[in-house]
């Protein structure tokens, strides 16, 4: 069963490594492209690995910690040069638990909540970041 974990967590790290480049256009590329990715990917492994009692929590933490291991050591060598796209990892840590409430609970309504929260996260609340931290940068 550890052996499904590393690969799960294999797996988040390809993703991360597949999607990454779509910050190349634009952080808001990139945030919906990961976010969605992300998403997607949680839900798919959960169905396949996750056991009812367990809920797949565990795998959920294998997808987190595959996200964002490759992400620290920038973050720390340059913190306040990341500022500007720290709101991405944000964004698909929400999107995976988004994710795994939909697998637990596989109704419409949480579907639809979570497409909505989503849209709000990439849209106004990516907004607000930018605004935020540029105008950090001003003064």
């Amino acid at each position: 069963m550890k052996k499904t974990y590393f690969i799960v967590f294999l797996i988040s790290m390809l993703v991360f490594l597949l999607t990454c480049w779509t910050a190349k256009f634009t952080v808001y590329a990139a945030g919906w492209a990961e976010s969605l990715s992300y998403f997607v990917l949680t839900f798919v492994v959960l169905r396949k690995y996750a056991k009812p009692d367990t809920y797949g929590w565990p795998f959920v933490l294998s997808i987190v910690l595959g996200r964002l291991l490759l992400e620290v050591p920038v973050r720390i060598l340059d913190f306040n040069g990341s500022l500007f796209s720290m709101f991405v990892p944000m964004i698909v840590v929400v999107s995976i638990l988004l994710g795994a409430v939909y697998f637990r609970e596989r109704r419409n309504s949480v579907l639809v909540l979570a497409v909505i929260v989503l849209i709000l996260l990439n849209t106004t609340a990516h907004d607000a970041w930018l605004y935020k931290i540029l105008d950090m940068t001003r003064n």
